[in-house]
C-alpha cells in the first residue's frame, strides 16, 4: 500500500494553472559562473520495445515549474520540448498528452562538475530529461481478464463463481515506473509520480475485464477487489454470514499482451 500511495500522491505544484511566460535572460547564480542553462525534455512512447516519439505525442505539453517561473511549450516533431535559459535550482516539471498517461518530476538543473556538462552554441549549459509516458488507448494496450471465485457452499467440495457487485482494480506498481525515466542525464530526477495509472472494472456475472497500459519489457500492476459479505451453505440446511476478502496480487504485462488472471477470495 505504500507503493500505491506514492503512486497516488500529487506533488505540491499545481501543475495544472501553468502559463507560459517569456523565459528571462536574467543570469543567475550558478556555481559555472556566466553560464545559463538550456534544459531539453524528450517525451518518449515507454509503450515501444524501445522509447520513441510517436505522431500522437506531438501533442504533448510540457510544463516546468522553476524558481517561482512556469514555462510551458508543446514538444517538436521529435518529442522534445526546449527551456532556454533558465535559472539553476530544482525543477518541477508535468508532461502530460491525451490520450496518455501524465509525468510529474522534480529534477535538479543545478551545475554539475565541468566535465561532465555540455554546452551549445551560446555557451548555454544543456541539461536534459527523457520521460516515458504510455498510451491509454490503442492497440499497444494489454488485456488482462479472468473469473472471481469464492467457496459459497461448503458442502459441495467445489468454488463457485462470484457473481456479486464488485469493483476490480489494477494500479500500477509506482517503483516499476523508475525504470521508465532516464537517470544518467545531467538533470537528476530527484522524485517521480505518475498519474491515469489507476483502472476500475465492475464483476459481471463471475467476470471481469481490464484493459491496461503496457510496456514491451512488462508493467507490474497491483490488482484489488471489493470485500463482500454473503451467507455460506455450512452444512445442507444451515448457512452462516461471512465475509469474503481478495488478497492483492500482482501481475506483469506486455504490449499487446492478453492475460487470464483469475482471483480467488478467502474468508
Amino acid at each position: 500500500m505504500k507503493k500505491t500511495a506514492l503512486l497516488l500522491s500529487i506533488i505540491a505544484i499545481i501543475f495544472t494553472a501553468c502559463t507560459k511566460e517569456n523565459v528571462s535572460d536574467t543570469p543567475y547564480s550558478d556555481s559555472i559562473s556566466g553560464v545559463k542553462i538550456r534544459y531539453v525534455v524528450n517525451v518518449v512512447d515507454g509503450s515501444a520495445n524501445a522509447g520513441k516519439s510517436s505522431t500522437e505525442l506531438q501533442n504533448a505539453i510540457v510544463c516546468v515549474v522553476v524558481n517561482d517561473s512556469v514555462y510551458e511549450t508543446q514538444v517538436d516533431n521529435n518529442g522534445l520540448a526546449v527551456f532556454n535559459n533558465l535559472f539553476a535550482g530544482n525543477a518541477s516539471v508535468h508532461v502530460k498528452c491525451e490520450g496518455y498517461t501524465s509525468a510529474n518530476l522534480i529534477v535538479d538543473l543545478k551545475a554539475m562538475p565541468d566535465t561532465t556538462n555540455i554546452y551549445d552554441a551560446s555557451n548555454r549549459r544543456i541539461v536534459t530529461s527523457i520521460v516515458n509516458i504510455f498510451p491509454t488507448k490503442g492497440e499497444s494496450l494489454a488485456n488482462v481478464s479472468g473469473k472471481i471465485y469464492a467457496d459459497l457452499d461448503l458442502t459441495d467440495g467445489d468454488l463457485e463463481t462470484v457473481s456479486e457487485n464488485l469493483n476490480i482494480r489494477a494500479i500500477v506498481n509506482a517503483e516499476d515506473l523508475y525504470k521508465f525515466v532516464d537517470h544518467d542525464c545531467s538533470g537528476g530526477i530527484i522524485d517521480l509520480s505518475y498519474e491515469g495509472f489507476l483502472f476500475s472494472t465492475a464483476n459481471s456475472s463471475g467476470n471481469y475485464s481490464l484493459i491496461l497500459p503496457a510496456a514491451a519489457i512488462g508493467l507490474d500492476y497491483l490488482i484489488s477487489a471489493d470485500d463482500f459479505e454473503f451467507y455460506q451453505q455450512i452444512t445442507p440446511t444451515t448457512t452462516e454470514r461471512k465475509v469474503f476478502r481478495f488478497e492483492p496480487d500482482t501481475i506483469t504485462v506486455q504490449t499487446n499482451g492478453n492475460y487470464i488472471h483469475d482471483l480467488y477470495y478467502e474468508f
